[in-house]
């Protein structure tokens, strides 16, 4: 499990554990439910542990160095302003849809598509031509 998790390389990790025929014992492990279970759950809490620390590390880097574009730094500086709790949270209907999670686009676009429909039932009626006492 610890060179799967090295180098999230099925193939690999059963060749480091010395398998006669890794290429076909990664494809057999790989369907196992239970070994599955067991690279998520290590991916997850290398996520947990590693990846939070180097995403708020490049975060600090990013808002904090100069040579970035402003724009970046901003967006930077937002989001550890959110993790850490400190700030308002920005609500999920300001999210640019890049940002949000495939729940959240789902939704987004079923509030949409109700707000269309509400407008398909609204009679459009044509305004009365303008007319003056000149006319």
């Amino acid at each position: 499990m610890k060179e799967m998790r090295r180098t999230a390389n099925p193939v690999q990790a059963a060749r480091s554990a010395g398998y006669a025929h890794p290429e076909q014992e990664a494809w057999r492990l790989m369907r196992t439910p239970e070994v599955v279970a067991r690279v998520q759950a290590e991916v997850t809490a290398l996520l947990k542990t590693d990846g939070a620390r180097i995403g708020v590390q490049t975060l600090i880097e990013i808002a904090g160095d100069p040579k970035y574009p402003a724009g970046a730094r901003v967006m930077a500086g937002r989001d550890l302003v959110k993790l850490s709790g400190v700030g308002v949270d920005v609500p999920d209907d300001e999210k640019s849809p890049d940002q949000m999670s495939r729940a959240e686009l789902e939704a987004a676009a079923r509030s949409i598509r109700s707000k269309l429909a509400d407008l398909d039932n609204v009679i459009d009626v044509e305004p009365a031509p303008k007319t003056s006492v000149f006319d």
